[in-house]
């Protein structure tokens, strides 16, 4: 039995959700590997992680130097365990299963462990935060073991492919590795089986691959893509790895034993076997395609021609699938059909003489030069549609403040429509946020008075297409007159008159439209990264627009006073700014008011607060309860909203040109949400 960090309540040990409150118990993946000499931290470093003041233990022994000479064979699990099946080092993480104890460590194992302090940033974090205040990231990365640091140094451009670091320690004679549990997700034989999966699909699941494993080769890990059992698909339909394998002989892979093992899935898709994939597939394994840069571009033309014929096992024979190119040292990409071939696909064996020979000298050249000839190669972009849209907003009045002048509305709009080449999701969505501002209980009159304008405007006016910039602005400019005539109907004047920040979205599809008066902010992530769309409508950031420096800027007593603001002033002094912004990949969009935002709170807490909201698995309305908690404890000072608007992408496998929509629903699934 395990008790929930939650309520308490002991649960069976199978349970992934609690029996009494429902809420997720998270669970984790202890990787545990026997160390060797040359992985072990110096003294420095151990000195220097034993006494970073940030909850996280890099727990070691006083014969670690000397592990070489321990050896694990006899070791157990049992071993690693204090009192309630604990981790020595780490007691946040328990052992899950009890009866693992009893297992042999010798090469390595993997245990089901529980995270008993979910409301605590991991273990990671704190240490990367607390080594920041003292020192630099290079100084952090040396207190990692050094079994731990590729995926440390992985995750920022392959996750999810790569699993998230959680916590890493040495103990004894091992390295323990806390990461992700991904255990239960899908085998690439489970969606064979289903079929779930498309040909292009596929293709897209090597590229990815083969660009990681030009990663892998820097860590000697390539082993981690030639295990079928380590590699696994999440709700995404991404292809990611369990964990990292490290060559067992530490030797080095060649992509000829990538070709060979890409044969043996290909083997398991035998409807996927398009000629052009297996070409190519057979080429690498027999050794003649040696550089990933040629494999990508062809890979990207075979998914472009995939996206483009509605027959998928059809090729002309008369012409190639591969692009022309007039430089000889990509020659592999470049077209000739044999014509007597009975497939007519092109192969390695359909290039001259004088294409191989020129392939041969750039994969054999180490020179810069080489890398250029690269340089401008196309990366395959699939085409993507809307595979999933959640949303969640939340408010609180603070620590300090008596009354809530915040006001916030969701309206997120899904229809399914069906068409001959598959269903499609369609979406539509309203997110408003207002930061109010007056006196005499102006504040909050003025920012639910905002969101009532806005509201009824769109109803009315917003038909099928996304409104566009003077739409937008019309709708923002009859908000600001309904607030002014209420002032002037009041007779407000000075500080008392009633006004109110804005930021909104508005979506449709994979479009969305941003449009945002005062300091309330939307920011943006995506895999590529997390960035600030809005800029701040206020003193300090204006004399920045006009060539002033930033911390002279800032330096002014009325740096943070508002330039813009819905009610105030007439319809002429206010000028919103509006954008659209193409939504091609999964995204996560954040509106909060500057009781969230303000001293660089998301950008600090980013890996802990804000990344984990762009994953599927990541209850919303959870993530935004940790965003408010977060608030009141580092700021406090404002009213504290935030709404968290989720799009996931997938590739959009549908071909087939031409088709008539059917609505599979007459009524559109809607969820509204004010407060």
């Amino acid at each position: 039995m395990f008790a929930c960090p939650h309520c308490q309540f002991e649960n069976p040990i199978d349970n992934r959700f609690c029996q009494r409150c429902g809420k997720a118990l998270r669970g984790l993946r202890a990787v545990i590997i026997p160390m060797k000499a040359e992985q072990t931290l110096s003294s420095p470093q151990l000195e220097t992680a034993n006494t970073l003041d940030s909850g996280y233990s890099m727990a070691t022994t006083a014969s670690a130097e000397a592990v070489a000479d321990v050896g694990t064979t006899m070791m157990t699990v049992a071993e690693l365990l204090v009192g309630g099946n604990y981790l020595k080092g780490e007691e946040r993480y328990q052992l899950r299963q009890p009866e693992a104890a009893h297992q042999a460590i010798e090469a390595g194992v993997m245990l089901d462990i529980l995270d008993c302090d979910l409301a605590a940033e991991p273990p990671i974090t704190q240490l990367f935060d607390a080594t920041l205040n003292a020192s630099s990231q290079d100084d952090f990365q040396d207190l990692l073991p050094p079994a731990a640091l590729p995926y440390w140094q992985l995750q920022e451009q392959f996750f999810p492919m790569v699993p998230e670091l959680q916590a890493t320690w040495q103990i004894h004679a091992v390295t323990v590795i806390i990461l992700e549990d991904r255990s239960d997700w899908q085998y690439l034989s489970d969606l064979e089986k289903s079929g779930e999966i498309e040909p292009l699909e596929l293709v897209h699941w090597f590229y990815e691959m083969v660009n990681l494993w030009e990663a892998l080769k820097r860590f000697k890990a390539e082993d981690s893509l030639l295990e079928q059992d380590n590699l696994r698909v999440d709700n995404d339909q991404i292809l990611c790895i369990e964990r990292l394998i490290h060559n067992k002989d530490d030797a080095p892979r060649t992509l000829k034993d990538l070709g060979l093992f890409w044969q043996s899935i290909l083997q398991q898709f035998p409807s996927h076997a398009i000629p052009p994939l297996i070409n190519l597939i057979t080429d690498i394994g027999s050794g003649l395609i040696k550089h990933v840069t040629a494999i990508e571009e062809i890979l990207a033309n075979i998914a472009e021609n995939l996206q483009q014929d509605s027959a998928l096992n059809e090729f002309p024979e008369s012409e190639s699938i591969y692009s022309t190119d007039e430089n000889p040292m990509v020659s592999l990409a470049v077209a000739a059909t044999d014509s007597n071939s009975e497939t007519g696909v092109l192969a390695l064996n359909d290039l001259s003489d004088e294409a191989l020979e020129a392939l041969e000298e750039t994969e054999d050249a180490e020179v810069d030069g080489v890398e250029d000839s690269f340089a401008d190669l196309p990366t395959m972009a699939l085409p993507m549609k809307l595979n999933r849209l959640d949303e969640y907003g939340r408010t609180h009045v603070g620590r300090q403040r008596k009354q809530n002048e915040d006001f916030f509305f969701t309206e997120t709009q899904l229809q399914r429509v069906n068409t001959p080449s598959g269903t499609q999701l369609k979406a539509r969505g309203l997110y408003i946020l207002c930061d109010g501002m007056g006196g005499h209980s102006g504040g909050e009159v003025a920012s639910a008075l905002a969101v009532k304008t806005l509201r009824q405007y769109f109803s009315e006016q917003w038909q099928a297409d996304l409104p566009d910039e003077a739409m937008v602005t019309e709708a923002i400019l009859k908000t600001n007159r309904v607030i002014f005539d209420r002032n002037e109907a009041e007779g407000r004047t000075g500080n008392a008159r009633m006004g109110t920040t804005l930021v909104m979205v508005l979506i449709a599809d994979n479009q969305a439209v941003v449009a945002h008066v005062g300091d309330s902010r939307l920011y943006c992530l995506t895999r590529q990264g997390f960035y600030q769309v809005t800029v701040d409508h206020e003193v300090g950031q204006r004399e920045i627009n006009r060539g002033v420096e930033p911390a002279i800027a800032y330096a002014r007593a009325d740096a943070y006073q508002l330039t813009q603001a819905l009610g105030p002033r007439s319809n002429e002094e206010v000028v919103p700014t509006v954008d659209t912004i193409p939504i091609s990949q999964d995204t996560l969009l954040l509106l909060c008011s500057d009781g969230l935002s303000d001293n660089e709170l998301l950008e600090k807490h980013l890996e802990s607060h804000v990344k984990p909201l762009l994953r599927s698995r990541q209850d919303l309305e959870e993530g935004v309860a940790d965003l408010i908690d977060l608030a009141n404890t580092h700021n406090g000072h404002d009213n504290i909203t935030a709404i968290a608007v989720r799009i996931k992408m997938r590739p959009n496998l549908e071909t087939v040109p031409g088709s008539n929509e059917t609505t599979l629903s007459a009524s559109p699934l809607s969820r509204q949400t004010s407060d």
